[in-house]
């Protein structure tokens, strides 16, 4: 029998332990992952706020790169500015754009059981 993508998706949402599907969605090996994109918490500038997202909380394909979430930043949050001027960070190291989500995930996050989390901060705090 056939298996596609939505299939391995749905498999990954059952979760054997009964407490919600969330683990077992992490663990997927579909192509789909769950993080968090929040505002850097480091205050360089105590007058700066970077503005945070409605929904933090987003589920997409882990082949999503660096760039294309940085687009996405901007689009959600109105903000006109080239993507360059974005950083994306996890654990405060900046992400290069060509770095997909499911390679950060395995090589880059310490906490392989809790979601991801990756932060954004504006380069030029003044173009905002």
């Amino acid at each position: 029998e056939e298996g596609g993508e939505g299939d391995a998706a749905a498999g990954a949402t059952e979760g054997k332990d009964g407490d919600g599907s969330q683990v077992a969605l992490q663990r997927s090996t579909g192509d789909e992952l769950n993080f968090s994109l929040v505002p850097d918490g480091k205050d360089d500038n105590p007058g700066y706020r970077v503005p945070a997202l409605q929904k933090p909380s987003l589920r997409t394909s882990g082949r999503l790169k660096v760039a294309q979430l940085k687009k996405y930043l901007l689009k959600k949050l109105k903000v006109t500015m080239s993507p360059a001027s974005v950083e994306i960070l996890c654990h405060g190291d900046r992400l290069g754009d060509e770095l997909s989500l499911i390679f950060v995930f395995r090589t880059r996050w310490l906490h392989p059981e809790e979601e991801l989390v990756l932060s954004y901060r504006f380069e030029d705090e003044g173009m905002y």
